[in-house]
C-alpha cells in the first residue's frame, strides 16, 4: 500500500463545521434545482400565478448557485488532503484513486439514475488539479481566468465553424434508460462549455484552502457583511443585465450570456455562503445549522438519494414531464424535511460515514473502512 497505509479519511474531530454547512446548504439546494429542472416541466400556459412567480424567484435565487458552491468546496477540499497527506506521492496517489472511484459511482448514477450527474465531471475534471498543487498563487489564478475564458471562447468558436450546436434529446415516449442515456451523450457533448468553468471552481477553492480563508473569514464579520451584501447586488446586477439582453431584438452572444450568468452565480454563492459564516458565528446560529452539517457530512449519500427515491416516484406515477415550480419545490422541500434531514441526523449518531462516503473510501484505501461511530479505523492506526 506504501503511503497509504498511512494516509486515513478525516477524524469527526477534525472536520469544519463550516465546510459541512455549506456542504448540506449546497445539496439542499442542488435537490431543488434537480426537482425544478431536471424532471420535466408543464407548459407554462397551464402555470399559476403562483408558478409564474416562484419560476422567476428560484431561476434568480437557485439556478447554478448551488453548484457554484460545491465546485469551490470540491477544490477546497483537495487542499485539506494536500496539507494531510504525508508525503506529496501519496497525496497525488490517494487523490487520483478517489476520483477514479468517484468517477465509477458517477457513471453508474448518469446511466441509470440522473439526468444531469456532476460526479463525473468533477472527477474528471479534478485531475486537472493535479498539475498545479504546488503552483504559485498567482499561477493559479492566472490558470483560473483563463480556464473561464475557454467555456466563453467555446462559444464563439463552435459558432463561427458552422457546425450544428448538440440540441437536447427530444424523445418521445422512449423508455427511461434509453432517455437517460441520451441525456449523458448530451452533457458530454457540451461540456466544454461547463466543465472548465467548474475547474475555475476548483483552482479558486485550492487558492482559498491553501490559505484557510473559510476559517479566517469566520473571525471578520464585517468583511463577511460586505462580502454579502456586494454578492447579493453584484449578483442582482447580472442577473438584471442577462435578462435585459434576452428581452432585446439583438441578444448578446452566448459567450457574453454564459460569462454574465456565470457571474451572477458566482455574486449570489458568495453572498448565501457569506451569510451563512455570519449566522455559524452564534452559538444559537451553530446550533441550528447542525443539522444541516449533518447533510453535509452525508453529502454524496444524500446527492445519490435525489435521484434513487425521485425517478422511481416518478416513473411508478408518471410525473416526468407535469411539474410546476410549485410542485417541484413542493417535492424538494418534501424530501429534504422528511427524508433526508432526519435520515442524516439519525445516521451519524450509530455510523460515522454515510453508506455512499463508506463505499468510497474503502475502496479509496484498499480495505474496509470501520464504518460505526467509535470504532477505530485501522487506515487511522
Amino acid at each position: 500500500m506504501g503511503d497509504l497505509a498511512v494516509a486515513r479519511p478525516v477524524a469527526q474531530s477534525e472536520r469544519i463545521l463550516a465546510l459541512d454547512v455549506l456542504r448540506g446548504f449546497a445539496i439542499f439546494g442542488v435537490l431543488v434545482a434537480y426537482c425544478l429542472w431536471s424532471l420535466g416541466m408543464a407548459p407554462e400556459e397551464s402555470w399559476s400565478p403562483l408558478d409564474k412567480a416562484l419560476g422567476e424567484i428560484l431561476g434568480f435565487a437557485v439556478d447554478g448557485k448551488f453548484y457554484t458552491i460545491l465546485s469551490f468546496l470540491f477544490g477546497l477540499g483537495f487542499s485539506i488532503q494536500l496539507r494531510r497527506a504525508p508525503s506529496d506521492a501519496s497525496a497525488v496517489s490517494l487523490y487520483s484513486r478517489r476520483l477514479a472511484v468517484l468517477a465509477g459511482i458517477g457513471l453508474a448514477h448518469a446511466l441509470l439514475l440522473r439526468n444531469g450527474d456532476i460526479l463525473v465531471p468533477y472527477a474528471l475534471t479534478g485531475f486537472l488539479l493535479i498539475p498545479f498543487r504546488r503552483s504559485s498563487d498567482r499561477t493559479l489564478a492566472a490558470v483560473a481566468a483563463v480556464a473561464l475564458l475557454i467555456a466563453a471562447l467555446a462559444h464563439v468558436i463552435w459558432e463561427a465553424s458552422g457546425l450544428p450546436v448538440p440540441q437536447r434529446p427530444q424523445l418521445e415516449d422512449a423508455p427511461y434508460l434509453v432517455e437517460n442515456a441520451a441525456w449523458v451523450g448530451f452533457w458530454y457533448k457540451t461540456a466544454i462549455f461547463t466543465w472548465p468553468i467548474n475547474l475555475t471552481m476548483f483552482l479558486l477553492g485550492l487558492l482559498a484552502g491553501r490559505h484557510g480563508l473559510v476559517t479566517r473569514l469566520q473571525q471578520r464579520p464585517r468583511t463577511l457583511a460586505a462580502i454579502a451584501a456586494a454578492g447579493l447586488a453584484l449578483g442582482a446586477f447580472f442577473y438584471a443585465a442577462l435578462k435585459l439582453s434576452q428581452s432585446m431584438q439583438s441578444p448578446l452572444s452566448p459567450a457574453a450570456s454564459s460569462l454574465l450568468f456565470t457571474f451572477h452565480c458566482w455574486g449570489l454563492s458568495s453572498a448565501y455562503a457569506a451569510a451563512l459564516l455570519l449566522i455559524l458565528r452564534t452559538a444559537t446560529g451553530a446550533s441550528g445549522l447542525k443539522a444541516l452539517a449533518a447533510v453535509g457530512r452525508l453529502a454524496l449519500t444524500n446527492y445519490l438519494s435525489q435521484a434513487t427515491l425521485i425517478v422511481p416516484l416518478c416513473l411508478l406515477f408518471g410525473w416526468f414531464d407535469r411539474f410546476t415550480p410549485t410542485s417541484g419545490l413542493a417535492l424538494a422541500l418534501a424530501l429534504f424535511l422528511i427524508v433526508q434531514l432526519p435520515f442524516s441526523i439519525l445516521w451519524l449518531r450509530h455510523f460515522q460515514f454515510g453508506p455512499a462516503e463508506w463505499l468510497w473510501r474503502s475502496l479509496t484505501y484498499r480495505g474496509s473502512t470501520r464504518l460505526k461511530a467509535g470504532q477505530n479505523d485501522p487506515a487511522t492506526l
